[in-house]
């Protein structure tokens, strides 16, 4: 089933500080357009907290902008082509992948390791803080990975179908 596509009324703002903020998540994959549906979420620390809305949007090119300090920001550039209705699968799907798998993946193993590791720390220092070090690593690796593979394969198609923007069709 399509999903209805209405014009734009204004492009939403995007940024994030330290990982508060505005930013896009849970995209589908891109269509033959090369479009996806992508929702619009608040977050803190780079967690989904709310929806805010979701939009039929084309990614465009990543950059790094240098920043004070020597450090860097990444940005993604969108543009806008219609608003649509959130849906609660990609919704679900978002909470479930930040503050369920990312945990897990992530801190999963570490507890695991810290939890068993008593005897090991002791006989072996190094080798226990680079495990303890590089456990982290692979497992944002293996996120990264995951993604990608979500939004290659996984993520379902959804089809837009142009609606007017119409007083049935405007949101309240």
């Amino acid at each position: 089933m399509p999903d209805k596509v209405r014009p734009l009324r204004a492009a939403p703002r995007l940024g994030t500080v330290n990982g508060f903020g505005r930013t896009m998540l849970g995209k589908t994959r891109v269509d033959a357009q090369g479009a996806c549906f992508a929702t619009h979420w608040f977050t803190v620390l780079m967690l989904p907290i709310r929806p805010l809305g979701r939009y039929y949007v084309k990614e465009g090119e990543t950059v790094d902008v240098p920043g004070r300090g020597g450090a860097s920001t990444t940005t993604t550039e969108y543009v806008f082509l219609g608003e649509a209705e959130l849906r609660a699968s990609e919704v679900i799907r978002t909470y479930l992948f930040c503050w369920l798998m990312v945990p897990l993946v992530v801190a999963g193993p570490v507890t695991l390791f810290g939890l068993n590791a008593d005897a090991f720390s002791h006989e072996h220092p190094i080798l226990f803080l680079l495990l303890l070090l590089g456990l982290p690593i692979v497992g944002i690796i293996a996120l990264a990975w995951l993604l990608v593979l979500n939004e290659k394969f996984l993520a379902p198609v959804r089809v837009p179908r142009r609606v007017e923007a119409g007083p049935a069709n405007r949101r309240p």
